[in-house]
């Protein structure tokens, strides 16, 4: 059973304390914690998006009076993060599926593990993790997905209340690969995957396994490109949903519902969201079927969840308001009231043993690797070989926001090394950093982009700020050094950050990495604080 060790931070002040550390913090640090984007508006309307960061792939359902949204993590751990609300509008993070995929957990092979350890200059960037599907019944939660690189599809589950930790993880025997798949327990009692263009398939009570003897068929099709599928039942009728391409004209993703008295069929077809790059809707499960949560692709930030709501016509799930098929600017809440929430961003890294939940690390971490504990409120990234970033393991991540942000951190180079790098990156496949490099016994500031343009300085303390400023309208990342965290300088050329959704699926990050490329792996870099702005803050504080 797997244990998830990243856990939400949680402080307790009393009152008088408070109030003396935030005079303190006013009066000698300029950098206070800054919230990430919030989308209610705080009169009872929110704007869309609901988050302004890289949360893809939504299946969300209410549990009592809370909501549950499940999201893809690819090829970041842990995977499968799981975020509660109580509205729809505002969201924090509650849990995690699974730590890693490795060897031996449900027949993977070291081949296939060492990919996701970044072993043999393997990787599975755009592969791992794919759309999944969280359900909860009986007092458990139910959380799958499939993998394209593994050929296998897999199953969580936990008994209730939800929390980090606590997962079983198993492949579901039987099926291989089940394309953005999504488990439906039915009221008859039985329980089936559907998936694919589209194939329904019965499993075992358990869900663990293909039922012998159980339907397995293909329904419908939806062509090559259905993708997302959704099902629900409502009113006798079984309905789902998916997001082919739009027919004719450029490459754009519309929204279908198809329904049926039976769920085998036959099934009839209606176009229900039609509305440029948003779509792979999800019909909140919470008994009206009222709401709907989807994404849109927004570029270098990833793709952003949307929440619209859902006006029946005629017994069709129409999106929009008067089901006028687009996704409202704005609109009223679906629940009144309610605390403004988000997930973390700023860290001081105070809480050993565990990271908090925001980051994850870019594949399976080496957990011999890192430490919270040897250098007491700093993360500590130890020393790996790696031929350059996209194969380092330990890079620490968390989502840019949008529409601008900036982080920053404070490193101690100290013990850099000779052919080692350690710093902060606008992280994907087309990637930018700042950093600190040891070049034989000289450590210099280095800024770098992946399209091989490098500008250095020599380093002259070995306690430096470094930053990165993101714009997600213009998509240009800046990068900064400073000696006190007040007075900044820009380094190097811009990033242009350049999204294409079949490179990896996943939105830029604020990353912390530290590799080598030479022979000793003695050497470590020690941070003391990400701190997170919802502004571009660029020379100034």
């Amino acid at each position: 059973m797997l244990r998830n060790k990243v856990y939400k931070r949680k402080f307790y002040f009393n009152k008088l304390i408070s109030m003396l550390m935030l005079t303190c913090i006013l009066l000698v640090a300029p950098d206070l914690q800054a919230n990430a984007y919030t989308s209610d508006l705080g009169n009872g309307t929110y704007q869309n998006p609901v988050m302004y960061a890289d949360y893809p792939d939504n299946c969300v359902i209410k549990v009592g009076s809370t909501y549950y949204m499940e999201c893809s993590s690819i090829s970041y751990m842990p995977g499968l993060p799981i975020l509660k609300s109580q509205d729809l509008v505002n969201w924090e993070i509650c849990s995690y599926a699974y730590d890693r995929i490795d060897v031996g957990m449900s027949g993977i092979d070291q081949a296939h593990a060492d990919a996701y350890n970044l072993e043999g200059g393997k990787n599975i960037y755009s592969k791992g993790c794919w759309a999944p599907s969280l359900k909860f019944h009986n007092g458990k939660f139910y959380a799958t997905f499939s993998s394209l690189d593994l050929g296998k599809t897999f199953v969580c589950t936990r008994s209730a209340p939800m929390d980090f930790g606590g997962w079983d993880f198993t492949e579901i025997k039987g099926i291989g690969y089940a394309h953005d798949a999504d488990l439906f327990f039915d009221t008859d009692g039985r329980v089936y995957l559907v998936n694919g263009g589209c194939t329904i398939t019965e499993l075992n009570a358990d869900c663990k396994a293909v039922k012998a003897g159980g339907i397995n068929k293909k329904i419908f099709d939806g062509g090559s490109s259905h993708d997302g599928n959704r099902i629900f039942k409502k009113n006798g009728y079984y309905y789902i949903l998916s997001t082919p391409v739009k027919e004719g004209g450029s490459y754009q993703r519309i929204e279908k519902a198809w329904r049926s008295k039976n769920i085998t069929g036959t099934y009839e077809q209606k176009v229900i969201l039609d509305d440029a790059g948003n779509h792979q809707v999800c019909v909140v499960e919470d008994g009206s079927y009222n709401w709907a949560v989807l994404f849109e692709d927004k570029g270098a930030v990833g793709r952003i969840p949307k929440v619209a709501p859902v006006i029946w016509v005629n017994d069709w799930p129409m999106i929009g308001v008067n089901g006028s098929g687009k996704v409202p600017e704005t609109y009223n809440k679906p629940v009144a009231g309610n605390e403004i929430k988000s997930p973390g961003t700023s860290d001081d890294f105070t809480i050993a043993p565990y990271i908090s939940s925001q980051w994850q690390w870019n594949h399976n971490p080496d957990n011999s690797k890192w430490s919270l504990s040897e250098h007491s409120g700093w993360l500590r990234l130890k020393t790996s070989y790696a031929a350059n970033l996209l194969q380092a393991r330990n890079t620490l991540a968390q989502r840019i926001q949008g529409p601008t942000s900036s982080g920053w951190v404070k490193l101690d180079a100290t013990n850099i090394k000779p052919g080692q790098i350690a710093g902060l990156s606008d992280f994907h496949s087309k990637y930018g950093y700042i950093a600190v490099r040891n070049d034989n016994g000289t450590k210099k500031l280095i800024q770098y982009n992946v399209d091989g343009l490098e500008t250095s300085v020599n380093l002259t303390n070995n306690t430096v700020y470094l930053k990165v400023d993101v714009d997600c309208n213009t998509q240009i990342a800046k990068f900064y050094y400073s000696y006190d965290a007040s007075r900044w300088t820009q380094l190097g050329s811009n990033l242009k950050m350049d999204f294409f959704y079949k490179l990896w699926f996943v939105g830029y990050r604020f990353a912390l990495f530290n590799y080598t490329t030479g022979s000793d792996n003695s050497g470590y870099a020690d941070f003391d604080y990400f701190k997170f702005n919802p502004a571009a803050t660029g020379v100034g504080r």
